[in-house]
């Protein structure tokens, strides 16, 4: 009997320490759990690979998000305009440099030209004779055209308008007055303004002027001095 007793308590004695054992084996696998995934984490598998999941991780560092906002997309984005990788110029495309180059030439021919044209005005108007010096009597012709500046100053004092008669001359003395010929229609008007600038060209005559008369805007017209 006695024998009997100590293999039944031998037996209880195993079934504790396997049972204490399968606490422990639980109580390590429970601390080994990877911790719940948190804003910009991700959850990893026993073999270090990303779990599984039906939603993307939360990456840092966007608008709205912990971390701030970045400068740019976030990493592996691509860009919405994306360059082809086969791009290539087209043949005998001018590099930047050489198109900056072309620009500059422009410009100083188009300075260039502005200066002619100036001088050229310059010209016409230093051998134009005093008007004291100008013939006063008889019917002359003369290149003539038509400056509808409106609203803004004339040399003789006032704005033009719409409606104002006039004729602008280089040197007659402003108030000076003009009788214009052109088909059959006369009209006398004062100087009121300085011009025209342009090499070959006498008279310019307003908005008005040109109307009454029917001058079609640039022409040869018929002109005396009448006071």
């Amino acid at each position: 009997m006695v024998i009997a007793a100590l293999l039944a308590a031998g037996c209880a004695s195993k079934g504790n320490i396997g049972e204490s054992e399968r606490a422990s084996s639980r109580a390590t696998t429970q601390r080994s759990d990877p911790p719940p995934a948190g804003p910009g984490s991700t959850v990893r598998g026993s073999k270090g690979q990303p779990a599984p999941s039906g939603s993307s991780p939360v990456p840092s560092g966007l608008p709205g998000r912990p971390g701030g906002a970045t400068a740019g997309p976030p990493p592996g984005i691509p860009p919405a305009h994306p360059v082809p990788a086969a791009f290539r110029p087209a043949p005998g495309a001018p590099s930047d440099a050489e198109v900056r180059e072309q620009l500059t030439k422009l410009s100083a021919l188009k300075r260039r030209e502005r200066e002619q044209a100036l001088s050229a005005a310059a010209a016409n108007l230093a051998g134009l004779l005093p008007w004291s010096l100008e013939p006063k009597t008889g019917v002359r012709e003369s290149v003539a055209s038509v400056f509808t500046d409106y609203g803004l100053g004339l040399a003789c004092g006032g704005t033009l308008g719409r409606n104002q008669l006039g004729v602008a001359h280089k040197t007659a003395p402003c108030g000076t007055l003009i009788t214009f010929e052109y088909r059959g229609r006369s009209l006398t008007v004062p100087v009121i303004d300085r011009g025209p600038y342009v090499a070959g060209r006498e008279w310019d005559l307003t908005g008005a002027t040109a109307a009454a008369l029917g001058f079609p805007g640039l022409g040869r017209i018929r002109w005396e001095v009448v006071g």
